[in-house]
């Protein structure tokens, strides 16, 4: 009877192996099953980074796993919360070579999520313990924009969480713990493991901390990714923008699941078009500020309406890559390295807020301190050495939809000349080798500046700015 079943275990295992879904060389099979108060959540889209699988009518999901993956986890489905511990989103578990089985619980958001809104920051970049003291006054400002929103809220980190101190990263998440909902983070360049010899070992630490370097959720009619740009080629912070071809085939797969013509938001560090590229001429300058294989990226967004959400400079700006492709990029929330109340270009320390409506996206820029009604400032005529007939405006978050135009004793004028150059208080403030901390540090040109010559000096100035929503802001 022994040998009897002996060998019908043995037929049916090799049956089982004979059959089309048998595991290749080097894959394993895990399993799992995605639940909300212990019943199980159809229709979720479940991967390790390379392979997708979908779970059933049950919550159940089968997947096909290399052995070199680190991770299995979920894209969080709309009207579902991922639990949280010290303000990060729980959605992974790792892959345990003595585990096959993987179980998640989901969490049933209790606030309406068709509108919605989220806190975007990126570059926080602390150094050492002291400057938490100032992340804090960051954070009391966005808790206090919070308690303007009865909707769905969370928040998204564009990198550069420390700089280079990764041992911070345990201190970062009870900041971020502060503010009482879900904060996504994506890797930046001083977030890396420069002391490893490759790219594929880089992000260890980070992902020990905080998941997956890559992975997407849903909010209602908006899927969210979050992607890892930036590409460590093995010795002292030598990196650039650059995304390998299975980051690639990995996004274009998780895409795969969501409706043409869908509105999808990308987070990642590195911009994908730096819009100064023409100051830097040589090569390693671009590859570091820029995503060099920026058009394979674009062609794999081509289907959707994108919103790519960008770090890394510690300056604000927007770039309009194409009809279906608006890039923001973020200035720092360490403005400039905590060494001032505005970043290199002017722009005050602070983030910004996006409020969703459906799959429409509005967004205003919020400085920490400042009401939500200052999107520029104002330098009288005299204020600039280059320029000393001309008073300016810098506008923080100007994109070509905005309108800046000025009044002289109440006439109309015309709309303020647009140019590259230097905010007066950032050339104040940032001359180079000047700083006391960081002898790098230095002001950067912008492009969000204006100018305007009054007929008379002593005339009264009145600039009204317009965004592209058509919010007016006056001084």
């Amino acid at each position: 009877m022994k040998k009897i079943i002996y060998l019908t275990i043995f037929f049916l295992l090799g049956s089982y192996n004979l059959l089309p879904n048998n595991l290749l060389p080097g894959q394993e099979e895990v399993h799992g099953a995605i639940r909300c108060n212990k019943r199980g959540v159809e229709g979720v889209v479940v991967t390790d980074g390379e392979n997708f699988a979908v779970t059933d009518v049950n919550g159940r999901f089968s997947i096909k796993t290399g052995k070199k993956r680190q991770y299995v986890y979920y894209s969080l489905p709309s009207g579902y919360e991922s639990p949280v511990e010290n303000g990060v989103p729980i959605f992974y578990q790792p892959i345990e070579t003595s585990k096959n089985e993987y179980d998640f619980e989901l969490l049933k958001v209790k606030k309406d999520q068709d509108k919605h809104a989220f806190i975007l920051w990126a570059d926080p970049q602390i150094s050492e313990l002291s400057e938490f003291l100032m992340l804090e006054k960051v954070i009391d400002d966005v808790n206090t924009t919070e308690k303007s929103f009865k909707t769905y809220l969370f928040g998204i980190s564009c990198g550069d969480i420390v700089f280079d101190q990764l041992q911070l990263f345990t201190d970062y998440k009870k900041a971020v713990s502060k503010m009482k909902f879900p904060f996504y983070q994506a890797i930046g360049n001083h977030d890396l493991d420069y002391s490893n010899k490759s790219d594929e070992t880089s992000s260890q630490t980070y992902q020990s901390q905080f998941g997956p370097d890559y992975y997407s959720f849903n909010v209602v009619k908006i899927h969210y990714v979050v992607l890892n740009d930036v590409f460590y080629y093995g010795y002292l912070y030598h990196y650039m923008g650059y995304f390998a071809q299975s980051q690639l085939d990995w996004l274009s797969n998780d895409l795969s699941f969501v409706d043409k013509g869908s509105t999808v938001i990308i987070a990642l560090h590195i911009p994908t078009c730096y819009v100064d590229a023409d100051f830097y001429p040589d090569m390693e300058k671009r590859q570091k500020n820029s995503l060099i294989n920026n058009k394979a990226f674009y062609e794999v967004l081509k289907n959707f309406n994108v919103h790519i959400l960008a770090g890394h400079s510690h300056t604000q700006w927007n770039t309009l890559i194409s009809d279906s492709i608006f890039e923001h990029t973020q200035s720092a929330a360490c403005a400039a390295w905590w060494q001032g109340e505005i970043g290199v270009d002017g722009t005050p320390k602070g983030y910004s807020v996006y409020e969703v409506n459906g799959d429409q996206l509005k967004w205003y820029f919020k400085g920490v301190g400042l009401t939500k009604d200052h999107q520029f400032r104002y330098y009288p005529v005299g204020t600039d050495a280059d320029n000393p007939d001309a008073f300016l405006v810098n506008v923080y978050n100007y994109d070509p939809l905005w309108k800046v135009e000025w009044y002289e004793d109440n006439v109309k004028m015309g709309e303020m000349t647009q140019y590259w150059g230097v905010d007066p208080l950032a050339g104040k403030l940032y001359q180079p080798g000047k700083n006391a901390k960081y002898n790098w540090l230095g002001y950067d040109k912008t492009n969000h500046i204006f100018k305007a010559i009054p007929k008379n000096k002593k005339s009264k100035i009145d600039v009204k700015v317009t965004d592209r929503f058509g919010n007016e802001y006056i001084q």
